[in-house]
């Protein structure tokens, strides 16, 4: 395919300003323009390759659904054991009016030996 500036027309026709054009980079720069006609093979072979993309996105898709749906499990049981280390590792503290906060009163068992009035 060709592209010409100028056409010149006497006993025979010239051609000025000539390029030579693939007719792809038409089709690429203008679709609404120009198209290529495809064949019945490489039609045949479009489609298959466009099944055979479809077929792989799709399978990609899943196995990240299925990693996505393992990290979500995955956190949701990190989470289950810091709360049950948080609830474990709570001591109860018995309050005592005249005593530090922390502190508890501790027994002291009377000793023997000694009367007390």
């Amino acid at each position: 395919m060709f592209v010409y500036h100028e056409l010149i027309s006497t006993t025979k026709e010239y051609m000025s300003c000539v390029t030579a054009v693939d007719g792809e980079w038409l089709a690429e720069l203008c679709p609404m323009c120009f198209s290529i006609k495809e064949s019945f093979e490489s039609a045949l072979k479009r489609r298959q390759m466009e099944r055979l993309n479809a077929a792989a996105l799709e399978k990609k898709m899943e196995e990240r659904k299925r990693r996505e749906e393992e990290a979500a499990k995955q956190e949701r049981k990190k989470r289950l054991l810091l709360q049950n280390k948080e609830l474990t590792g709570r001591s109860s503290a018995v309050a005592t009016p005249g005593r530090l906060a922390n502190a508890t009163p501790k027994f002291m068992p009377k000793k023997r030996g000694r009367i007390e009035l």
